[in-house]
């Protein structure tokens, strides 16, 4: 009886193992955000923030494997209210995908408002090329008014592509706060 008990213990123990070992890997893949940034455009609010793929190979693998991502980005503007809920003032979305094509060995990647995606042998100029840089507009510059308070909230995920609804992976991001975390503040006085 004893003999059978330490056997399951060791079963157990090495299903914990690969449990273990495959979200290390899943978690190994992190991300880095570029600190958004808030410009006047022409009289048109840009946000401009950057997305850098930390562990390279390690997405290279996985897409070499047949696996497609997808990153999807959400930046929205708020004026801070003290004393009640933030007014949301604009907001927009990014989504790009990101494949490796088998016969023609490279990656390929889709940016919103490119009809054509963006092809390259090498990944990491890849990823520069179309993640390195992102603007997103936020509307007419009038919308912000000198001596208010805004907060920009950036929120950024990469999931399979056909993952079902409510699956995500969790990656790690770079941001001011200690710890991990998916979102993004900027808070700012015009």
């Amino acid at each position: 009886m004893k003999k059978k008990s330490i056997s399951q213990r060791r079963q157990l123990l090495f299903a914990g193992l690969i449990i273990l070992f495959s979200a290390s890997v899943a978690y190994a893949q992190t991300l880095s955000l570029m600190a958004p940034s808030i410009a006047r455009e022409n009289d048109v609010l840009m946000a401009q923030y950057g997305v850098t793929v930390i562990e390279k190979p390690i997405l290279k693998g996985e897409l070499e494997d047949g696996i497609e991502l997808v990153l999807k980005s959400t930046i929205e503007l708020f004026k801070v209210n003290d004393y009640w809920l933030d007014k949301s003032i604009a907001s927009a979305d990014f989504e790009s995908t990101i494949r490796f094509d088998r016969l023609k060995k490279e990656f390929v990647m889709t940016l919103p408002g490119r009809d054509t995606p963006l092809r390259n042998k090498a990944l990491r100029p890849l990823l520069l090329n179309g993640w390195g840089c992102i603007k997103a507009n936020l509307g007419p510059w009038s919308a912000l008014q000198k001596g208010e308070k805004y907060s920009l909230r950036l929120i950024t995920t990469m999931n399979e592509k056909d993952a079902p609804k409510g699956f995500s992976r969790f990656f790690y991001f770079w941001s001011w706060d200690a710890g991990s975390d998916n979102t993004f503040h900027l808070n700012f006085t015009l």
